[in-house]
């Protein structure tokens, strides 16, 4: 079974039910061999983290290896 997922439709529905929370945060990015997957999802630290974890583990159960996803943690504005 190939299930396809569209992962910025994911995050921006995660986003809306979360929230904008945390610190300011500028550049956070979840990557796949080094390329953007989506785009930050909120400007809050809490929010990026909580969206790119969920993305991760969807990534990872399609069979994504978890060596080729990264976090890119941006800076505190």
């Amino acid at each position: 079974m190939n299930v396809q997922v569209n992962l910025q439709e994911v995050s921006r529905q995660l986003t809306a039910k979360y929230g904008d929370k945390g610190s300011c945060v500028m550049g956070y990015e979840l990557k796949l061999d080094g390329v953007r997957v989506v785009s930050q999802p909120a400007q809050g630290s809490s929010t990026c983290e909580y969206v790119y974890g969920v993305l991760t583990a969807i990534m990872i159960a399609s069979g994504i290896d978890a060596n080729r996803i990264t976090v890119s943690y941006g800076r505190m504005d």
